[in-house]
C-alpha cells in the first residue's frame, strides 16, 4: 500500500474524531489481547485504494492461474526470518547455522507469515509456496558479502521462483531480478549536534582557526617563515638594505658596525616575514619583475602552496 497510515487510539477516536479507523488483524494473530487500530484519513490520506484491493480479492479473480511457488529464504535467526523446531521454538544462531540446509525443519518468522497470508487471501490463485534454503553455490559466491544477495542470485539463476525476506532494493540486486512493491520503507536521516548559540567575541575570533588543526597551522607558519628566509637569501640584500634603510651590509673590516649590520639583516628578515604573511592571508603573490630567477621560482612555489591551503580551508 502506497498510502500513509498511522496507529491511533481507538477509544479516543471513536469519541472525538470523525475519521475512519480499522482494527489490525495481524497482531491479533500472535496474541488475541493485542488490539491495535490504524487509520488512513487521520494521516491525511485515503483508504480508497485499500478498499479497492479488498474488493478485488473478494471477487476471487484468477491472476496467476493457481501456480505453485518455490521460494528461497535467507539464513536468519530473529523474529522476521527463522527456523523452528516442531514445538515452535526458534533455533538458536548456532542451531540455525547447523540446520539451515535441512528443509524438513520449517522456516518461520514475520515474512513467512506474511507470505502465507497472501496465499490464503488468493483463494487458490496461488496454490502453495514451498520454502527452501539458498544454494551453496550462491552463498559461496557472496561468502564475504550478503546472504540476501546470494538468495536473489538463486532467483536470477532460475533455481527458485522468488525470495522471501526483508530485502533492501539495491542497484546490484535490481540487475538480477525484479522486486515486488516494498512493504517497508527505511527512512535515512542525518543527525548532527544542535548548533551552538555562542556569540561572544572570543568564540567568533577562534572560529577562523577551526578548519586546520594546531599541527597543520604550525606547518603553515613554518613554510611562511622558510619562504621569507629564502626570499632574503635569493634577493639582492645589499641593494635592499641601502634602498630601504640607508645601510650598507658590506663595509671595510675596520669600519664595519656590527650592531647596525645585524639590525639591517633583522629588518630584511622581518619585512620578508610580514610580506610573505600578507601574501598568504591575502591569497595572492606580488611578483617583482626585477627579482632574480631563484626568487621568482620560490614565489611561484609559495603561490602554489597558497592555492592548496585556500582550497583545503574553504
Amino acid at each position: 500500500c502506497f498510502q500513509t497510515w498511522c496507529y491511533v487510539d481507538a477509544k479516543s477516536c471513536k469519541k472525538n474524531s470523525a475519521e475512519d479507523i480499522y482494527k489490525s488483524n495481524y497482531f491479533s494473530h500472535f496474541s488475541p489481547e493485542y488490539d491495535v487500530f490504524y487509520s488512513y484519513s487521520t494521516c491525511n490520506t485515503t483508504d480508497y485504494f485499500w478498499k479497492q484491493q479488498l474488493e478485488s480479492l473478494a471477487t476471487n479473480a484468477s491472476v496467476v492461474g493457481g501456480i505453485s511457488i518455490t521460494a528461497t529464504v535467507p539464513r536468519d535467526d530473529d523474529e522476521t526470518l527463522n527456523k523452528k523446531w516442531p514445538d515452535g521454538t526458534i533455533l538458536t544462531p548456532r542451531e540455525t547455522e547447523d540446520n539451515y540446509f535441512d528443509d524438513t525443519i520449517p522456516f518461520g518468522g514475520i515474512y513467512i507469515d506474511y507470505m502465507n497470508s497472501i496465499v490464503k487471501l488468493s483463494k487458490g490463485d496461488i496454490r502453495n509456496v514451498t520454502y527452501t534454503h539458498t544454494s551453496k553455490g550462491s552463498l559461496n559466491r557472496y561468502k564475504s558479502g550478503s546472504r540476501f544477495t546470494a538468495a536473489v542470485r538463486d532467483v536470477q539463476n532460475g533455481l527458485v521462483d522468488m525470495a522471501v525476506g526483508d530485502f533492501w532494493v539495491t542497484g546490484e540486486r535490481l540487475k538480477m531480478t525484479s522486486f515486488t512493491v516494498p512493504i517497508v520503507y527505511d527512512k535515512t536521516v542525518l543527525v548532527v549536534p544542535k548548533p551552538g548559540q555562542k556569540s561572544n567575541l572570543t568564540y567568533q575570533t577562534q572560529k577562523v582557526f577551526d578548519p586546520f588543526t594546531p599541527g597543520l597551522w604550525a606547518v603553515v607558519i613554518a613554510i611562511v617563515l622558510a619562504a621569507a628566509l629564502l626570499s632574503v637569501w635569493f634577493s639582492d640584500r645589499e641593494m635592499a638594505a641601502k634602498k630601504r634603510y640607508g645601510m650598507k651590509l658590506k663595509l671595510d673590516q675596520s669600519r664595519r658596525p656590527p650592531k647596525r649590520r645585524k639590525f639591517a639583516y633583522f629588518r630584511l628578515i622581518l619585512d620578508a616575514i610580514l610580506e610573505k604573511g600578507m601574501f598568504f592571508f591575502s591569497a595572492g603573490i606580488e611578483q617583482d619583475t626585477g627579482a632574480s630567477l631563484p626568487h621568482k621560482v620560490l614565489m611561484f612555489g609559495f603561490g602554489f602552496f597558497i592555492l592548496i591551503a585556500v582550497s583545503a580551508y574553504v
